[in-house]
């Protein structure tokens, strides 16, 4: 009996240690994760500084201009009399509540602190946000290794930078599309109706903000097709889940468009109108395809060059030159390419993937569903300024290339994940500082 009783004491204790390591790693992942997301804030918030000195806030089509107006306060009073406040609330709710609760709340530090650097920080800790998001979506997904370092890309990231240092709604979408995301892939581990009900919450706030956000379900549609089939039992949830989005867009175009009156010009008037104003206009050549991919899929994580040197006619917005080469054009963004390319081929050549993806089959095909359904949309409706709405695809590329680069056998991987953050930091750096 003492022996028996000696060896369950011995395995009790073993266990009691693995249960406390994992709680101190877990402990450990959490600290990581603040750190990094209150690191991405500063980052954020200094680079809205340096872009509004050197007058480049309005880049890539963005309407910096509009959301200006919220930091002037009274927001809800003025919409009726503001062109750029009405516009932004037609399609926008969720950014323009955010922003006059979040002016609301610092109005205080006015008294040291413009009005307009503190909405600048609305949008760096929405960006620090979306951060801490995608740490815990790559966390579902790769090896616990590599999961700062891929939070530190999706960070440097182009887009996410640029728009967490502008005042714009797009880093919002990105920042609700990130917590979606990171949202169902736990879910989908461990369903429970709680996390299901937050996972429609976000979803509702994210369509509010852009009706597009929408196409977000197909990311659990698609994942439950590939892992169940079609049971039709499995997917009562997610069609109930589904509801926001068109209840989002009938909200939008009855009752916010009947609140505000008729719009002051055709594209503006409603979703519909701008649908079709965006459409008539678009030159669906091979060439526009060729411009929407380099910026949608590469410029959006990387700059190609310093500077963005493409100025259209009648319109006071830059834009990069549409010429992948361009990365060529110097030392250090050529070998964040010729990286890219090696981590590329340990993703898709045979030798390197003998190990699979394991049960994640379902979740990458749901992303490649989303990154393709959002696309699409964009190069019909909006192809020129499709690098103004790539920050709400971002991770999902980004979660695309980790999961069978993490799951490769490819040699040294955490080191060029490593070397791929640190350049890319530099190359994006470089055009947010302008030199």
């Amino acid at each position: 009996m003492k022996t028996i009783s000696a060896e369950a004491t011995i395995a009790q204790n073993g266990q009691s240690e693995r249960q406390g390591g994992m709680a101190s790693r877990l402990s450990s992942l959490h600290v990581s994760f603040a750190l990094l997301a209150i690191a991405a804030f500063g980052l954020y918030w200094l680079s809205s500084f340096l872009l509004e000195a050197a007058d480049r806030t309005s880049h890539f089509g963005a309407d910096t201009w509009f959301y200006t107006e919220l930091a002037k306060g009274n927001v809800f009073g003025r919409i009726a009399d503001n062109y750029h406040l009405d516009r932004i609330f037609r399609f926008h709710p969720t950014t323009v509540v955010l922003a006059a609760g979040w002016m609301q709340i610092v109005n205080p530090l006015t008294a040291w602190i413009a009005p307009e650097h503190l909405l600048k920080a609305l949008f760096a800790v929405v960006g620090a946000v979306g951060v801490w998001a995608s740490l815990w979506a790559f966390a579902a997904v790769v090896p616990r290794r590599y999961v700062v370092l891929m939070g530190v890309i999706y960070a440097s990231s182009l887009s996410v930078w640029y728009f967490s240092s502008i005042e714009e709604s797009k880093i919002v979408t990105a920042t609700l599309t990130a917590l979606y995301i990171a949202t169902y892939l736990h879910l989908r581990k461990d369903w429970t109706l709680r996390v299901a009900v937050l996972l429609t919450a976000i979803l509702l706030l994210a369509c509010l903000n852009e009706v597009i956000a929408g196409f977000l379900v197909v990311i659990p549609v698609v994942d439950t097709l590939v892992r169940r089939g079609w049971d039709l039992r499995q997917y009562r949830w997610i069609a109930l889940h589904g509801l926001p989005a068109p209840a989002a867009l009938v909200f939008l175009e009855v009752v916010v468009n009947n609140y505000l009156g008729p719009g002051r010009d055709s594209e503006g008037t409603s979703h519909i109108s701008m649908l079709i104003f965006y459409v008539t206009i678009n030159d669906f050549s091979a060439a526009t395809l060729y411009a929407f991919l380099v910026n949608w899929i590469f410029f959006s994580v990387a700059a190609p060059s310093v500077v963005a040197s493409l100025k259209p006619a009648d319109e006071d917005t830059r834009y990069f030159e549409p010429v992948l080469a361009s990365y060529f054009s110097s030392p250090v963004s050529t070998a964040l390419a010729l990286l890219f390319a090696a981590m590329l081929a340990a993703c898709v050549l045979p030798q390197y993937r003998r190990n699979g993806i394991g049960g994640l089959g379902g979740v990458l095909v749901g992303l490649l569903a989303f990154a393709l359904l959002r696309g699409a949309f964009f190069f019909i409706v909006n192809p020129v300024e499709c690098f103004l709405f790539s920050p709400g695809i971002t991770l999902a590329h980004l979660l695309i290339f980790s999961i069978p680069f993490a799951a490769s056998s490819f040699a040294g991987k955490r080191v060029l994940l490593a070397a791929f953050a640190v350049l890319l930091f530099s190359v994006n750096s470089s055009f947010i500082i302008g030199r």
